[in-house]
């Protein structure tokens, strides 16, 4: 599987004097190339596995897990499972600032996911000690 680039999604939390003048749509242009090179046509890939994974029961759910290990989003724990109705990924992580942050971009990432064809579901969640 390739790595996605999420470098500079997310600005580190001693970045205090982020600038707001830049331009919105080089980011969004950006973003969208980023994960255009990970996943070259992926809506008929994703629309197959979700209707072959659809006869499973929620027991025998394909999910598979990460933890993010450098940036800004350090220690956070992502699992990614497939539904029938697309991906259901969800970040934990322990400090509760970091989670804040993540909460107030959800929905924006969550939309940009649905933008390029992959139909998902984005959680953010507090993990448990033992988890971290």
């Amino acid at each position: 599987m390739s790595r996605i680039d999420i470098e500079g999604a997310l600005p580190p939390l001693r970045e205090q004097g982020y600038s707001k003048e830049r331009s919105t749509h080089w980011d969004h242009e950006r973003q969208r190339q980023q994960f255009a090179r990970c996943f070259s046509s992926p809506l008929p890939r994703i629309q197959n596995i979700a209707c072959t994974v659809a006869g499973y029961d929620d027991n025998g759910l394909m999910e598979t897990h990460y933890r993010i290990v450098s940036g800004p989003l350090c220690g956070t724990k992502v699992s990614v499972s497939m539904t029938a109705h697309g991906l259901r990924i969800v970040l934990s992580n322990t400090e509760s600032k970091l989670i804040e942050r993540l909460q107030r971009i959800q929905n924006r990432w969550q939309r940009q996911l649905h933008q390029l064809g992959f139909p998902c579901l984005l959680e953010v969640t507090c993990a448990d000690e033992s988890d971290a």
